[in-house]
């Protein structure tokens, strides 16, 4: 089965073989461990039950009708309350698009400056980067859906902060593969734009990637990897000549 990237209301994703008609996921408790610092604007924590429980229905909503087709008062009525009453709470829509941002920009950095730091190989530390990125991505689906779609919808300053920690995150990936060039695990690239190409890949995960397909996230994670390996890494016969020499 081809796969599907064009996405109508709701979604309908595709993942290996089987077609979902469910398009709202499921998501873990708690944020993934990306973002180091606050963003230049940023908004109060969410320390209540009440508070949670507005984001996790703003998180729904965004997801379902876009930031823009998610109206104030459909939060209030998910969520049981009066629309007046959500200014207790939150001060602003845009805040709580914010909130999501701050979740999901940084969301792999931390794992990445460690897989970087480590004594692994550039093969290794390639692998377990785009594991972590597709695991969390499948994991926080609505998540980084909403973060990967609504994103031009912040102001400009968080927008400068986005691509602050976007860059990070590709300066860390970028150095994995100048590793393997290094040690002539990897062939010579352009490691900026294949630096692009793995982030592209795995980001546009989230247009197609069905919970209910039938492959299991490391399954998609291995087959990912596989392809982006056996077009950097040295063929044997060449190692083997080199060695030779």
């Amino acid at each position: 089965m081809a796969s599907r990237t064009r996405r109508t209301s709701p979604p309908s994703r595709v993942n290996g073989r089987t077609a979902s008609n469910n398009s709202h996921s499921k998501t873990k408790n708690g944020a993934p461990a990306l973002v180091q610092n606050a963003p230049a604007v940023s908004s109060p924590k969410l320390n209540n039950d009440k508070q949670q429980e507005i984001f996790a229905a703003a998180l729904h909503l965004f997801q379902q009708k876009g930031y823009h087709g998610a109206s104030m008062q459909d939060l209030a009525d998910a969520v049981g309350i009066q629309k007046a009453s959500l200014y207790y709470y939150i001060r602003s829509k845009e805040e709580l698009l914010v909130h999501v941002c701050e979740r999901g920009t940084g969301a792999f950095t931390q794992e990445l400056s460690d897989i970087v730091a480590s004594d692994l190989n550039a093969t290794e530390k390639l692998r377990r980067a785009m594991e972590c990125h597709l695991v969390a991505l499948c994991e926080q689906l609505d998540l980084f859906t909403v973060f990967l779609r609504e994103q031009k919808f912040l102001g400009e300053i968080q927008k400068k902060k986005l691509r602050g920690e976007g860059k990070r995150h590709a300066e860390l990936l970028a150095m994995i593969l100048q590793q393997g060039i290094s040690s002539g695990e990897f062939r010579e690239v352009n490691v900026t734009v294949t630096t692009l190409a793995i982030l592209g890949m795995c980001n546009w995960l989230y247009e197609w990637y069905s919970p209910d397909g039938a492959f299991e996230p490391r399954e998609i994670a291995r087959m990912f990897s596989e392809l982006v390996l056996s077009g950097l890494q040295v063929k044997s016969t060449k190692l083997k000549a080199q060695s030779n020499q």
